[in-house]
């Protein structure tokens, strides 16, 4: 038998390994228990999750259930007062509509095994685990659609393994799977997909659908809507090629703005009944960038938490960018651009090595883009001479390893969450235990001086 041509017409190695990595990540996943550990609805996760207990079990947005709460409650529940009295969620409500049907799972199973219903047992935080789950394979059929637009079922099959096991994207599907990563992933890579789409033949239906992704996309994230880049430059080469476009789709792309607004209206509804205003900075104080002094060379390159440093495998991927064009012709131009404004808005940020976090976790949404550059590396890598393709392979291989490693050194804490400097990574690096005088190797930053600007 031919394998070779058994593969590429019937592309099932793709298809096989999309099984596995969900299996894998589902195995790994339940071993770890989170949600058996009430560490899933935490940090960020708290405030993300709290408006599906509120509007559905308390039927309160306003939070004044909290004062009457059981003492054995179990759960966090965070927000800010205003001057008003009324009370407002800090993070935007993206995630509890992706969540939502999970949620109600959740709920029917915590009446079925006999917990607590009031939205912080353990089932709860399975349907979370669930969720990300789901996404997750949501991301990975969308991905495998795209790069099999260019690239043969192998080259496919390989990327989509480095994309999630090289990568911080599975530490955030496996141990953390309340952090809105795997689901902006997710989101980004169908818009991907739709923009193609659109491109080729812009439709109502294909219009509305990529204004619903690119609404979500914001809700969840709002710096993310930046993915619009895609369906606005990829194939164009010149300014004029651009204004050609919007010229010529004004009426799609109006139709697309209009699903946009829907996606979001909840949240401008829900922030005119809290605060008075359809727009509000929820952050409140918190949301500073400091655009002239950004710190793009230690979100890429530093060891606390240097995206390049933690996730290496993305160096094939830049390198990938120069070999685009001979594969997936349109993409270069849109994909720098992206990449640029992404990369400097994203270490802009005050805190920019975003709190505790396994790698630079910011960085988790644009896999399914940077996927595209990373399998025009490696089919430029595999069409050279043998040793060539065995070194490659051999690298790739051990950068795999090494974030598999890393991974469950984060776990234990001993790659810090937020002080990791030079010395310590080396000290400990591809070491299972503490080293003598690690904990003078820590550097945590200061949280109150970043908020004012001031270098970390």
């Amino acid at each position: 038998m031919n394998f070779k041509r058994f593969f590429e017409g019937n592309r099932y190695l793709s298809k096989i390994v999309i099984g596995l990595l969900f299996i894998i990540c589902a195995w790994y996943g339940k071993n770890l228990d989170s949600w058996g550990r009430n560490r899933v609805i935490d940090h960020d996760v708290v405030s993300y999750y709290a408006y599906l207990p509120a509007a559905v079990i308390f039927h309160d947005l306003n939070f004044q259930f909290t004062k009457d709460l059981p003492k054995d409650f179990d759960g966090k529940i965070w927000y800010n007062t205003l001057p008003s009295g009324k009370n407002v969620l800090r993070m935007t409500m993206g995630l509890a509509i992706l969540w939502s049907p999970f949620f109600l799972i959740g709920h029917g199973l915590a009446h079925i095994v006999g917990v607590s219903t009031l939205g912080y047992s353990w089932p709860y935080s399975f349907s979370i685990f669930l969720a990300a789950l789901f996404y997750l394979l949501a991301g990975l059929i969308f991905l495998r659609k795209i790069l099999l637009k260019y690239f043969p079922d192998w080259i496919t099959a390989i990327t989509l393994i480095l994309v999630v096991t090289a990568t911080n994207l599975m530490y955030y599907v496996i141990s953390e799977p309340g952090m809105s990563h795997v689901y902006s992933f997710a989101l980004i890579t169908a818009l991907l997909w739709v923009s193609l789409n659109w491109i080729g033949n812009p439709k109502i239906s294909t219009s509305i659908v990529l204004g619903l992704l690119a609404g979500l996309i914001v809700m969840i994230r709002p710096v993310n809507g930046l993915v619009l880049i895609f369906p606005a430059l990829i194939g164009i080469n010149s300014f004029k090629g651009f204004k050609d476009r919007i010229v010529n789709n004004w009426k799609f792309i109006a139709i697309a703005g209009g699903a946009a607004f829907v996606a979001v209206l909840p949240q401008l509804i829900y922030w005119k009944m809290q605060t008075g205003h359809f727009i509000f900075n929820s952050y409140m104080d918190s949301n500073k960038f400091f655009f002239l002094h950004p710190n793009v060379g230690k979100g890429l390159l530093g060891f606390r938490k240097g995206w390049l440093i933690y996730t290496p495998v993305m160096f094939f991927a830049l390198a990938g960018l120069f070999a685009i064009d001979k594969y997936a012709k349109g993409f270069r131009n849109a994909i720098v651009v992206f990449l640029v404004i992404f990369v400097y808005i994203t270490f802009s940020w005050w805190c920019w090595w975003y709190g505790g976090s396994f790698g630079s976790r910011p960085m988790i949404e644009m896999y399914g883009i940077m996927a595209v550059p990373l399998a025009a590396c490696l089919t430029w890598l595999f069409q050279k001479k043998i040793w060539i393709k065995t070194l490659a392979g051999v690298v790739l291989v051990a950068l795999l390893y090494l974030n598999q490693f890393q991974m469950g050194q984060y776990r234990i804490t001993l790659l810090h969450w937020d002080g990791m400097t030079k010395e310590a990574y080396q000290a400990i690096f591809l070491k299972k235990k503490w080293v003598a005088g690690y904990e003078q190797m820590i550097k945590s930053p200061d949280y109150g001086k970043a908020l004012k600007g001031e270098k970390q």
